[in-house]
């Protein structure tokens, strides 16, 4: 699943040593769906900092798994955010505050709900025939990439090969595969079939080359 991390400041500038981050895990969703919410407390060089109060807040449409607590030896302190929105799409922030010596620091994160999209481009279009294409797969929530999300693609026609035919979505919610289209007659198409089994989605799109008239 993708991941973000928003390093907060402190709430007053100079008052505190003190960071704080808040990291998400995914951080596209759909409605009933849950992320993990990490929390760590660290002085200003980066050592954890253990039994630190922190306090978390969500906006409208969010349930926490626990709204408070203490960091642990790790400086971590960690629970999870469903979605109970009534609407189909939207964002969410979770809002961090943590209150300790020299001030208050806080932290928050933004993570986006609704539908999943797949979508399928291809490189070049029209192809060529003998000519390598690329197909790339792209994943969105609300029109945030989710990454870490198994692709896979296939054809009817089985002289298209693709390398690699499955593997998960990237950090920017894209996977990419090649293929070389055959040259037999001109034009020619074949249906390609793009999946992700996380969501239950299947995306047919027809790709069309220009091969050799001989």
């Amino acid at each position: 699943p993708a991941i973000v991390m928003v390093v907060a400041t402190p709430a007053f500038a100079g008052s505190t040593d003190r960071r704080i981050t808040v990291t998400l895990a995914p951080t596209a969703v759909r409605v009933g769906e849950s992320s993990s919410i990490t929390v760590r407390v660290t002085d200003a060089a980066g050592v954890p900092l253990a039994g630190q109060a922190v306090s978390l807040s969500a906006s409208s449409g969010v349930t926490l798994g626990q709204s408070s607590g203490l960091t642990d030896g790790s400086g971590t302190f960690w629970t999870t955010a469903r979605v109970t929105a009534s609407t189909t799409e939207g964002t969410s922030t979770i809002t961090v505050v943590s209150p300790g010596a020299g001030g208050t620091v806080s932290a928050a994160a933004t993570r986006a709900y609704g539908d999943p999209a797949l979508e399928v481009r291809f490189s070049p279009d029209p192809g060529k025939g003998r000519t390598p294409s690329v197909l790339t797969a792209s994943l969105t929530i609300n029109s945030v990439p989710v990454g870490g999300s198994p692709i896979s693609i296939s054809s009817p026609e089985s002289r298209l090969v693709f390398s690699p035919a499955s593997g998960p979505t990237d950090g920017a919610g894209t996977f990419t595969s090649s293929f070389t289209p055959f040259p037999s007659g001109t034009p020619q198409s074949a249906d390609i079939f793009v999946g992700s089994s996380t969501y239950s989605l299947m995306v047919m799109a027809r790709y069309v080359w220009l091969t050799p008239l001989n």
